[in-house]
């Protein structure tokens, strides 16, 4: 079995560089320098547990490769570039290949199986950052959820998922996977709440005024999926909101603990791949495939939306501008949020 890692930044790496470790054989499809980097001093990855450094081969485009009859194609690019890279890849691999889509958001998968007949999705409950080309840094979490979709998990699916554990993952395995991927994108909401105030996840969940925040925004988007009648409930989806809304609620004054987040290394701070677009000026991010889902859920069923339309309208509007995180605090971002909430009323 070879594993294709299409879209090889920070979680695609990862898992490339962990099932190399372990073993299997791998292919990265990674940009030109990271690509470069990767194939000339191998693959760092860094953590809080130690260094390492792998050895893989990386290229830049799937024309590069020799398809085989026992490739397993993983995605890993960002939403926006799902259609393209699902017509790039379908162009040298055929169309019976499984292909997990190990990407944030819900569309993707969709988007595959109007070209491969076998689609597996798959949640990233990891936190990675791309340092440098050829260096990235694990900073949270090794979970990975799978199942086929939009239903059931077969003998091939749980072969995967024997292999990411033996990698070194921690897999769950699903019925409807998909309803693990509307949890996730819940939880994504707080990309742009992160870019937006310029703290780290660790920061966040030890700051009161942070974590009521990102448990309202959670709030607000269950109860649009809710009213749409989208479910996540699945019965081993890791994501246990009661339990999650209770511990974000009773997050108390803890200055010590604060200290300790700001004591974290740069490198091994959580932060979202939105915070790096926005440091990287690239003049788009990906909140419109999470906040965006529940603005368009809100509209469509009547559901007032104020904590993510204000989110997404402020996140939207640095990229366009090329400003960099840290463009509100949690105060004044609560704030615009209020205000929104207002012209939602008066209206």
């Amino acid at each position: 079995m070879r594993f294709i890692i299409h879209g090889a930044g920070a979680v695609g790496s990862l898992v490339g560089g962990w099932l190399a470790d372990s073993g299997a054989e791998v292919v990265l499809i990674a940009r030109d320098a990271h690509a470069d980097a990767v194939n000339q001093h191998g693959l760092h990855i860094r953590s809080v547990k130690g260094d390492r450094v792998v050895k893989l081969p990386a290229v830049t485009s799937p024309n590069q490769i020799a398809p085989r009859a026992d490739d397993v194609l993983f995605l890993t690019v960002k939403s926006s570039q799902t259609a393209a890279s699902v017509q790039s890849l379908r162009e040298v691999f055929p169309e019976g290949i499984p292909i997990f889509c190990l990407q944030n958001g819900v569309r993707n998968e969709e988007l595959a199986a109007r070209r491969f007949l076998t689609v597996y999705g798959a949640m990233a409950g990891v936190s990675v950052t791309m340092i440098s080309p050829g260096v990235i840094s694990h900073t949270l979490n090794h979970l990975i959820s799978l199942g086929n979709y939009p239903l059931g998990c077969d003998e091939f699916g749980l072969d995967i998922a024997a292999q990411l554990e033996k990698a070194g993952f921690r897999v769950t395995t699903h019925e409807s996977i998909m309803a693990v991927k509307w949890s996730k994108l819940i939880l994504n909401l707080h990309n742009a709440t992160f870019s937006i105030i310029d703290k780290h996840l660790q920061y966040g969940l030890a700051s009161p005024a942070i974590s009521r925040f990102m448990a309202d925004v959670e709030e607000e988007g269950l109860h649009a999926l809710e009213v749409a009648g989208i479910s996540v409930a699945d019965a081993n989806n890791p994501i246990e909101f009661p339990k999650r809304l209770a511990e974000l609620r009773s997050t108390s004054e803890a200055p010590e603990k604060l200290a300790q987040a700001e004591e974290i290394p740069l490198e091994l701070r959580t932060y979202p791949s939105t915070w790096m677009d926005l440091k990287r000026k690239r003049g788009e991010t990906e909140a419109g495939y999470f906040n965006g889902e529940i603005i368009l859920l809100g509209e469509k069923y009547g559901v007032p939306t104020p904590y993510n339309s204000t989110l997404l309208n402020i996140i939207e509007t640095m990229a366009a501008d090329g400003t960099e995180p840290g463009l509100y605090s949690i105060e004044e971002l609560m704030d615009q949020v209020e205000q929104r909430r207002l012209m939602i009323y008066n209206s």
